[in-house]
């Protein structure tokens, strides 16, 4: 069976005209069964159907913080502001795949992406909130940081990897506050930071606020990536 294209939205590297992307991010889609072909976002946003079209799947990946103003806020002292020109062209991306009904899978800030764009809000900086029992979501100095995160046992998620409770890694210090049109909540970490979301009326629109391409070679987090692949076919 042709194994289906999937593109993955790139970030950048802070004052140097390159683009830059972890391999993990292709690694994952390549272990789950896909082609991953990384997309160029400093491009001229008329030509997103196009790109649309080549396309079978889509990974929008992790990167810096959404411009507040989208969801009526100014940006937090710790935010680090996402290139405009990623925003612009991801939210462009974004609205032409719920167009055709593709599937895609948001990463991060991908997941925040898909809530802001269905009208939805960020919690700017998670320790603002002071959480009873809260953990510490960002990675700082750790990289290998995990925690425990419960999944809604009737979401597209759950039913892919085959169990309510997993250990992901955590990387964030933003995530989902008001949910945006049409979302569920499908995952949750202990301290009740929501840690994805679906939409159940398309066939495949699915955040999570961790990075499982980070995980590949755990089959609980590939098989996130098998499930895109498999919607994607």
């Amino acid at each position: 069976m042709a194994r289906p294209f999937i593109a993955v939205t790139t970030d950048y590297v802070t004052g140097k005209p390159h683009y830059m992307l972890p391999w993990t991010y292709c690694e994952a889609v390549e272990k789950a069964g896909g082609l991953p072909v990384m997309l160029p976002y400093k491009a001229d946003v008329s030509l997103v159907p196009e790109y649309v079209d080549k396309f079978d799947g889509f990974v929008l990946a992790g990167g810096d913080d959404l411009d507040p103003v989208l969801y009526g806020q100014t940006y937090h002292p710790e935010a680090h502001p996402v290139d405009p020109d990623r925003q612009k062209f991801e939210l462009a991306l974004l609205a032409e795949i719920e167009k055709r009904r593709a599937p895609v899978l948001g990463i991060c800030l991908g997941s925040q992406v898909m809530n802001v764009a269905r009208g939805g809000s960020l919690h700017q900086f998670l320790p603002d909130l002071k959480l009873d029992g809260g953990l510490e979501h960002r990675r700082l100095d750790d990289w290998g940081r995990r925690h425990d995160v419960t999944l809604e046992g009737d979401s597209q998620i759950a039913r892919a990897i085959g169990k309510r409770e997993i250990i992901s890694n955590t990387s964030h210090k933003q995530a989902v506050d008001r949910l945006g049109r049409g979302l569920k909540i499908t995952a949750r970490a202990p301290d009740g930071v929501i840690e994805g979301t679906e939409d159940p009326s398309l066939p495949f629109y699915v955040g999570v606020q961790w990075h499982p391409e980070r995980q590949n070679d755990e089959a609980d987090h590939l098989a996130i990536f098998r499930a895109l692949v498999e919607a994607s076919r």
